[in-house]
This record gives structure tokens, sequence and C-alpha cells, in this order.
């Protein structure tokens, strides 16, 4: 059984009772992934709820012709894989292994009964699935209304973690995608990525030190 503090390493999970993370603890099953490997492929069924207890995630696509679309980067704390429980269709997109995982899994009939009989759960996964659909749709409005540069500047702002630096939150990218992932994020080329990387530092909306990236503003001066 996994532990509670290490239940409230999910995201989804932490405002949960100690009474209703016994009852998700018990079910769930520990499985690792090492790096590279595909956790899931689009068309599979889906019986099953993945949490990421530690390690990063690709949730990806190809093209028509045969190019990786990235549609996400998940790191420890976030979940997938309900969409296909929710629905009973099958996977809707890949799932990779950007780094070696561990992952704790919830199986279809245990997230079956967890809903129907874990109050909190229910609500929990209600309010994520919300917060995904408003994100879905802010960005598809993104990719409709701005340029490659500013496709750019907010797909970084979504990706960054605030941290306090000198008394002050700056929003933060420990390990940036490379070009080429952000490329496939923004749906343009990695050329076009790396003109707009430079010309977001030169206009001093980030600033980047190696893998290392800080927003210094959240809007854009054009």
């Amino acid at each position: 059984m996994i532990s509670e503090n290490e239940l409230r390493k999910i995201s989804i999970l932490e405002g949960l009772t100690s009474e209703e993370l016994g009852r998700i603890g018990g079910a769930l099953q520990v499985r690792k992934v090492q790096r590279g490997s595909f956790i899931l492929y689009a068309e599979d069924p889906g019986p099953s709820l993945m949490f990421i207890a530690s390690g990063e995630v690709k949730i990806t696509l190809l093209s028509d012709d045969g190019k990786e679309v990235v549609l996400a980067l998940m790191q420890s704390g976030d979940f997938f894989g309900e969409i296909a429980l929710l629905t009973g269709r099958n996977r809707s997109a890949n799932v990779v292994a950007a780094s070696d995982c561990e992952l704790y899994v919830l199986s279809e009939s245990e997230f079956e009964t967890q809903l129907r009989e874990n109050s909190g759960f229910a609500l929990a996964m209600l309010k994520a699935l919300a917060e995904r659909l408003r994100a879905a749709t802010a960005k598809i409005g993104h990719l409709a209304l701005y340029d490659v540069y500013e496709r750019v500047a907010k797909t970084l702002i979504t990706l960054a973690t605030p941290v306090e630096i000198d008394g002050k939150t700056v929003p933060v990218i420990e390990k940036r995608p490379t070009h080429q992932e952000l490329a496939a994020m923004v749906g343009t080329s990695r050329e076009m990525v790396t003109r707009a990387l430079k010309g977001l530092e030169e206009d001093e909306f980030i600033r980047v030190d190696g893998k290392r990236l800080e927003i210094l503003r959240q809007k854009l001066v054009r």
C-alpha cells in the first residue's frame, strides 16, 4: 500500500482526507518505466489511470508525415489516461517516458469504484478535468490568434513554475524543452522556435542559462 505522504505529492490527491487517500492507496499498483519507453500507445484500449510518482512523460501524436507532435509534457504529481476511461474509447495519444519513471496505476474497475464510493476523489477529478478543459480552450485560442513569437512566449509561461528569487516570485523552467520539443508543442519548425527564443531574449522577456529559463515579465511589448 502506498503511503499517505507519497500520495499527497500527486496534485489531484493532495486535498483528500486520510480516509479517502487510504481507499486509493490500497487500490494502486506501482509500475516502473525506463526512459524512452512507450507507456501507452494511441488507439490502444484504455484500462487504467496513471499518476506520475517520479519522472517526466511526453504526450505525443504522429503527424501524417511521421513527425512527432508533442501535445504536453507531464512531471511528477501529474496524471494521465482519464479520457479513455471516462469515454470507454481507445487511447487518444501516445505517452512516452521522457525520463525513468515510477507510476501509480489505478485499474478501470478500481477507478469506477473510487468514483462511486470516494466522493473526495470524484470531486477532485471533476475539478482537474475542468482545469484541463480551460487550458485546452486557451491553447486553441493562442494557436488561432498569436504568431509564432507570441505562441512560444505563451507556451513558456504555461510550462513555468513560480519560484521565489530575491523576494520576488519569478516563473522559472528548470529544465526547458528542446527547440524541437517546443516546435512540436507550438506547431511550427525548430528554426522558427530558435528565432522566437532569440527575439524573446533580446526583448528581455526571458533569461536563458543553459537548460534553465526565467520569464522576466508576463506581457509582450511588440
